[in-house]
């Protein structure tokens, strides 16, 4: 009986020990936040002094847009203290917009007479094909934990049940990316499409065991793939993208094909914790900075709202367990600064036109697995 109790009250101990969600944020300090977290910060340092400003910063701004009415709520997590430069890091990947598809390539669109089911939702597969919610770090290697995953999901799918953690850090480090397409390559960024061709070119992909992922704190890390001491785990022999800026091509691909490398404009989701968001604005343009795996949509019920399913690679501390739902909406406009702001490959245009929630459906892609 003692021993019953003492383990009741340390699982007591753990649930109390939680992070708060939005609504028990009152009263909430960085104190309590630094040990939620096991942040490093010291006590007394200029760094703490930092951090903290940032949080009360955040913490104030999501408390106020908590009150007024809204599909979706903001709340506390990992980034809430880190910095904008910080930040901005995470969202290394901005899509590729070569009109022209490589060899490998070919365009999916719905097919005739397809009726898309009311939902779709890789996250309850039996057997699973989704593996757990990744943590990119401080390096903007979203495109690569993009394509390492929607690599996983397809041999999965391929295999009838066979999951495997397969290396971001292979991709991270040894895709070259000469025209400098989504950034200049590692955590600078690129493209899950320059991610699928290395692969294929490589003659693989090695399990993560056998190539760690090592780039957490923002070092690219120099390619030490060996085909003869890293098994090469699963190929691939190239891609297909969903016919741009199409609801109902992107519908189809997820559903028949599986899960998706997508890419989207993340730069306001740091504070999203549950809900359907709808906070990308195309009055005031857009910017798709981020690669995530877009993995099911559906209907909230309670907000009468339908929704996009999106696995992003912040931790399971982001969003609904590392998870967001977009509204599902066709909105469109401009996504600008292409070059300038450090997007696209060399020598393409500057502005490009998206639709959906964040550019949602510009560009989708999934890889094809030998």
């Amino acid at each position: 009986m003692r021993f019953s109790l003492v383990v009741i009250a340390a699982l007591v101990a753990l649930v109390t020990a939680a992070p708060p969600k939005w609504h028990q944020l009152t009263g909430y300090t960085f104190e309590q936040y630094v040990a939620d977290y096991r942040k490093p910060h010291m006590k007394g340092s200029d760094e703490y002094a930092m951090r903290e400003k940032l949080f009360n910063a955040r913490l104030a701004e999501v408390m106020a847009f908590n009150a007024q009415p809204a599909s979706y709520k903001k709340g506390i997590n990992h980034l809430s203290d880190w910095t904008d430069v910080e930040r901005k890091r995470l969202n290394g990947r901005i899509p590729d917009t070569k009109a022209q598809l490589t060899s490998a390539a070919f365009e999916v669109s719905a097919p005739a007479g397809f009726q898309a089911p009311l939902s779709v939702d890789y996250t309850k597969s039996y057997p699973p094909i989704l593996t757990a919610v990744k943590d990119q770090g401080q390096c903007g290697s979203c495109w690569a934990h993009a394509a390492t995953e929607s690599i996983e999901s397809q041999f999965a799918i391929k295999s009838e049940g066979e999951l495997f953690v397969l290396s971001q850090q292979q991709i991270t480090s040894c895709t070259p990316n000469p025209d400098q397409c989504g950034g200049t390559g590692g955590c600078a960024g690129a493209t899950a499409e320059l991610a699928f061709d290395y692969v294929k070119s490589a003659g693989g992909i090695t399990e993560e065991w056998m190539y760690s992922y090592t780039s957490y704190f923002g070092d690219s890390g120099v390619c030490s793939w060996n085909s003869t001491l890293q098994t090469p785990f699963v190929n691939v022999t190239g891609y297909a993208r969903a016919t741009r800026n199409n609801d109902s091509a992107v519908a189809a691909s997820l559903t028949l094909n599986g899960p998706q490398a997508i890419s989207v404009d993340a730069s306001h989701w740091f504070e999203y914790e549950s809900g359907v968001y709808n906070g990308c604005n195309y009055s005031n343009n857009i910017s798709m900075d981020h690669a995530v795996q877009l993995v099911g949509y559906g209907h909230d019920a309670a907000l009468n709202l339908d929704y996009w399913l999106v696995r992003n690679s912040w931790s399971a501390s982001f969003g609904e367990e590392g998870f967001i739902r977009l509204i599902r909406d066709n909105e469109c406009g401009t996504n600008v600064d292409w070059i300038t702001g450090g997007g696209g490959c060399i020598g393409e245009n500057n502005t490009v036109w998206a639709c959906g929630q964040c550019g949602i459906l510009y560009d989708v892609v999934y890889p094809l697995v030998a």
